[in-house]
């Protein structure tokens, strides 16, 4: 862990030339720029983020945690401006002493962070150790780690899991994303409303929790989300349900196959980013016992209509997406 001043006198060593996204005042991009003379954003007053890109202004570089911080503050007044760069200079910018402190408590909030997780199942159809379809050794064996669930085709890939989590972890994550982008409800911030696409561009952090993708605008909304996510959860949860349920691909329920509507109003649920609705409460826990069997029927059923297809068949099938 690195004190705040070392990672300022890293931060703001001499200029250096540097490829990156920059923002001027007219709203035209360059390649070429200075490194920043801040180590703190001015706006989200969080570390800089290379990918986010610059804005310039007199001469100086300023870093942003996020594209949206750098038109914000070109609409600061001179005053502003010139007091942040004069603070950014002098290694006092704000945000500086608050980061230092939180990165004191890291490991402490790491373990609140454990004891409060939400988590969903685990809808991924192969184990990550072997990469072979769960249940082609018997029954998949379900673990958790910090309330995370992982299901493994047999219990000799458990160990090798334990032993290095850190990379199984990122692999599942990335399968994690390719699989449920295609579904995400939204191309703004679940946390601030901010976009997550700026000038035709995806510009969002994509993070993985409790086996779900939630799209961020940036690391302060991250740690927004991860101090309540239910709460957060909740919200991308209705607005996938309120997107998907005009287009919904069945008129039966996926685990019973009974006509929605027979037994009542439909019952919900949303699962890995997709809808699921079936004709009564009792069909849920089946869902949980078995995830990956019932992402894929309802999967099958979105692409018959030509919708939510796989990247690799997008260009035969639309923009998947739903049209």
């Amino acid at each position: 862990m690195k004190p705040a001043t070392l990672i300022a006198c890293l931060c703001l060593s001499a200029p250096a030339t540097l490829t990156v996204a920059q923002h001027s005042g007219d709203g035209t991009k360059t390649q070429q720029t200075a490194a920043p003379v801040n180590a703190m954003c001015p706006v989200g007053k969080e570390p800089i983020v290379a990918s986010a890109g610059t804005v310039e202004y007199k001469g100086k570089t300023i870093g942003i945690c996020c594209p949206g911080c750098g038109k914000q503050f070109l609409t600061w007044d001179e005053v502003r401006k010139d007091e942040f760069v004069t603070l950014a200079v002098a290694h006092r910018e704000p945000g500086m002493e608050e980061q230092a402190e939180r990165d004191m408590r890291e490991p402490e909030a790491a373990t609140v962070m454990a004891e409060a997780s939400w988590t969903g199942p685990y809808t991924l159809d192969t184990c990550p150790v072997s990469g072979q379809k769960l249940g082609s050794k018997g029954d998949p064996i379900e673990k958790k780690y910090d309330g995370r669930e992982v299901r493994f085709c047999c219990g000799g890939c458990i160990g090798k899991f334990e032993a290095d989590q850190a990379t199984y972890w990122e692999k599942i994550d990335k399968q994690i994303v390719k699989d449920q982008v295609r579904y995400y409800p939204t191309e703004t911030c679940v946390v601030s409303g901010e976009p997550l696409v700026e000038d035709g561009e995806d510009i969002a952090n994509n993070m993985v929790y409790g086996n779900r993708l939630v799209r961020l605008c940036c690391k302060m909304c991250e740690r927004q989300f991860k101090a309540d996510p239910k709460k957060f959860i909740e919200k991308l949860d209705k607005a996938t349900a309120d997107t998907q349920r005009p287009e919904y691909p069945l008129d039966t329920c996926v685990v019973a196959g009974g006509k929605l509507g027979s037994m009542g109003e439909p019952v919900e649920m949303v699962l890995a980013g997709r809808l699921m609705r079936f004709c009564c409460a009792g069909c849920n826990p089946k869902v949980e016992a078995n995830p990956a069997e019932y992402v894929k029927l309802i999967d099958e059923a979105w692409q018959a209509k030509g919708m939510f297809m796989p990247k690799a068949e997008e260009g035969q099938h639309g923009d998947g997406h739903g049209g």
